[in-house]
Parts: C-alpha cells; sequence; structure tokens
C-alpha cells in the first residue's frame, strides 16, 4: 500500500513539475487564455452572428451623406495580396485567374476596451462565430474556394476591425479583341461584388499590396503562353441620364420601385501572348512550304500536272493551317493577323497557278503565230513566253510572299517592344 502511494506521488508530482516548468510552459500563456476567454465570453454574450452591422435608419432614395448625424457609409475593402494567371481559353472568351484576398470590415459590436483586458487588443476566432459580407463574384462562369469550409478563421481588433484570408480560383468571362493575334493583348477584368446592400449604405473599396508590384514578382504571374503586363483596381460608378442615381458597379436591379445596388470592385489584368510557338510552328513553316512551292510550280521541264499538285497540295496546306488557328480563336467579325498572312499566301499560289495555266494557253495561242512571220522583234516575243516569263513571275510572287513574311516578323519585332 505505501509502495502504491509512492507511485502516485511520484507520478503527480512530475506531471506538476512539467506544468511549472518554465522551459516547457509559459504560465503567462494560461493568463493570457482566461482573459482571452472572459473577453469572449462578453462580446458573444449578446452578439447575433446573423444580423449584419450595417446601418439602415436611412433613406436609400436620399443621397449619401443627407443624415450629417448618422454614421459614414460602412466600409467592406478587398484587398488583393497575390494572383496568378492560370489559363486563357480564346474560343470560350474565358480567364482563369488564383487570387489571394483579404477582407476587411468593422462590426462596432465586437469592440472593447483594451485596458479591461490585460490590453489584449486582438484574437483569432472561427468566421461562423461573427457576422461576415458575402464577397460575390460577379459575371464569372466558375469560382472555387481553396479553404477547408469548417476551418475559416478571422482577426479581430479591439475596434471592431475584422479581416480573413480567401483563396479562389475565379473563371470569368473576357471579351477578346484578337485582331493582332498572335501579337495581342488582352485587358480583362475580375469583378466582386457585395450584394443586397444600398449604395447610400455601404462602400466597396479596393487595393492592391504593393509587394506584388515588384518587377520580379510580377513575372511569376503569368504562364508560359501569357505575360501579365499591368495590374490596377478600382470601383466603378456607373450613371444614369434619368435620374435614377449613380451605383458603384455595373449593374443595376429594380425590385418594387426601389434601386438594389450590387457594388462591384475590380482587378484589371491587361496580358501579352507570347507569340513564339505560333511564329515556330505557322508562320515561319508557313513561308517556307509557300516559297519552295513557288519554285516547284514554276520549276522548269515540269509538266503541267505536275505543277498543279504542287499549288493543290500548298493551297491544302494553307487551308488545313487556317483550321488549327480556327481552333484558337473566338469566332468574331475580325479577322486575326494570323489569318490575314496565311491567306495572302494562299492567295499568291493562287495567283501562281492561274498564271502557269495562263502562260501554257498563251504559249498555244501565241506560238503559232509568231512563227508566221519570222522577225526579229517576234523571235525576242517568242523567248520572253519561254523560261523568262515564268522566271519573272516566280522573282515576283516570291517577292510577295517575303514582303508578306517580313510585315508578319515587323509585328512581332512591335509587339516586342
Amino acid at each position: 500500500m505505501i509502495f502504491l502511494l509512492i507511485v502516485i506521488y511520484t507520478m503527480f508530482g512530475s506531471i506538476t513539475s512539467f506544468y511549472y516548468n518554465s522551459e516547457l510552459y509559459v504560465p503567462k500563456h494560461k493568463d493570457f487564455l482566461d482573459v482571452q476567454t472572459n473577453l469572449t465570453d462578453q462580446l458573444f454574450k449578446d452578439y447575433n452572428p446573423t444580423v449584419s452591422p450595417v446601418y439602415t435608419w436611412i433613406d436609400v432614395e436620399q443621397p449619401i451623406g443627407y443624415d450629417r448625424e448618422a454614421p459614414k457609409r460602412w466600409n467592406y475593402t478587398v484587398f488583393l495580396y497575390y494572383l496568378k494567371l492560370v489559363e486563357v481559353k480564346e474560343p470560350e472568351e474565358k480567364v482563369s485567374v488564383v487570387l489571394e484576398l483579404m477582407e476587411y470590415w468593422f462590426d462596432a459590436r465586437l469592440s472593447w476596451n483594451p485596458s479591461h483586458f490585460h490590453n489584449t487588443t486582438t484574437f483569432y476566432t472561427r468566421q461562423d462565430n461573427v457576422w461576415s459580407p458575402t464577397l460575390t463574384a460577379f459575371g464569372v462562369n466558375d469560382i472555387m474556394d481553396f479553404r477547408d469550409q469548417d476551418n475559416r478563421m478571422v482577426c479581430i481588433d479591439n475596434t471592431g476591425f475584422l479581416w480573413n484570408y480567401i483563396s479562389v480560383r475565379v473563371s470569368a468571362n473576357c471579351q477578346m479583341d484578337v485582331s493582332r493575334f498572335p501579337f495581342d493583348t488582352q485587358i480583362c477584368q475580375i469583378q466582386f461584388c457585395l450584394p443586397i446592400f444600398y449604395r447610400v449604405q455601404v462602400e466597396v473599396l479596393s487595393e492592391i499590396y504593393e509587394g506584388i508590384m515588384d518587377e520580379k514578382i510580377f513575372k511569376t504571374m503569368g504562364n508560359s503562353e501569357w505575360k501579365l503586363i499591368n495590374l490596377t483596381n478600382r470601383v466603378e460608378v456607373l450613371k444614369y441620364n434619368d435620374n435614377m442615381g449613380n451605383m458603384d458597379l455595373v449593374r443595376v436591379t429594380v425590385i418594387r420601385e426601389f434601386q438594389l445596388f450590387l457594388f462591384q470592385a475590380i482587378f484589371e489584368i491587361t496580358i501579352r501572348r507570347n507569340p513564339l510557338y505560333y511564329i515556330y510552328m505557322i508562320v515561319f513553316p508557313s513561308f517556307v512550304i509557300n516559297f519552295v512551292s513557288i519554285v516547284g510550280v514554276f520549276l522548269n521541264g515540269a509538266d503541267k500536272m505536275s505543277r498543279l499538285n504542287v499549288g493543290l497540295t500548298n493551297i491544302m496546306t494553307m487551308t488545313f493551317i487556317l483550321g488549327v488557328m480556327a481552333d484558337k480563336i473566338p469566332r468574331t467579325g475580325n479577322i486575326p493577323l494570323l489569318g490575314i498572312y496565311i491567306i495572302i499566301n494562299l492567295v499568291i499560289m493562287l495567283i501562281a497557278i492561274a498564271i502557269v495555266t495562263a502562260i501554257t494557253e498563251l504559249r498555244r495561242w501565241a506560238t503559232p503565230m509568231l512563227k508566221l512571220k519570222r522577225t526579229a522583234l517576234r523571235a525576242q516575243i517568242e523567248t520572253f513566253l519561254g523560261p523568262p516569263l515564268e522566271y519573272t513571275c516566280a522573282i515576283i510572287l516570291e517577292l510577295m510572299t517575303c514582303a508578306n513574311f517580313m510585315v508578319m516578323i515587323g509585328f512581332w519585332f512591335d509587339d516586342g517592344s
């Protein structure tokens, strides 16, 4: 029995020494937890997380600030911490980005006097314990939140200022101008709105972390095909001429003759395509194919059918390239620059086939007539209707092909500058 008591005393003695061991445990931490428990118990005692802190004793049909005794509009801020371009789907006119965001807002019910709680100024809690605004992506096809639904945290300071962290993938609509494809630059917008609230009640703000504007960081925000060249933020105000009011967004819905405003924080990205793939895989091969095909069409000694086969093969190749290009761009009314380049090559080859056919028929008609009466001039004309005429046409068409290629390369250099 005595031995058992000694064992129990030894066990509890070791536990007690561990609990108060300053190297393994800081007693001040327990004091902090006790104070934090007391603080949160008082804050959340009568707190209702299902009701918003937005001031609503206001006439929504009056202008902003008409009531001088009322508090300022409730502020909500979307803070962009990082952005990563994932993919651009040109045929569908969609752009997908991963956004690292922070939300800032105020809740006066969650403020306290730090001196009453051992100068505690902040604490962290689950987001479902507090009321939080419903941030909604506006005009998007898909949005994916990477956060764990059961482990979303929020930080609260003594002034009632709250903030949390959001990591989302957004697939947004982006109207694309492909007239300069593949040297095109696109401007796309990722839009967030705060639905339900009126403009006279809520003010939406947007900010960008200055650190991501560093050149080294900026380069990592694009991908292998697209380079991010600009990033801006704003909150738009849409004005109507019918005196129905202004709003910080691009859409208004009228319900029961009242104005329901959707506030919109806009992050606008400007991206530029890397054209190297299309230069190496389409532009340069098309130039070589056209150049060699012209030589084959005007090859001296080849029969007419062989020349036509070369030309028709070239036309089929250019048509196939046009089909490949068509799968990469949206169906718009603009003909892309690459399409114009291929069509010009196609026209050049059609001209070459037409010239070869015309020269053959011209010789068949003119040669017997020139031999009826032999003169020096007729002899020179007959000689010119031979290989010299074909060589002259071939050189002109080759120069046209080279000029078309050089213009295309010129757009590339201009785009790079």
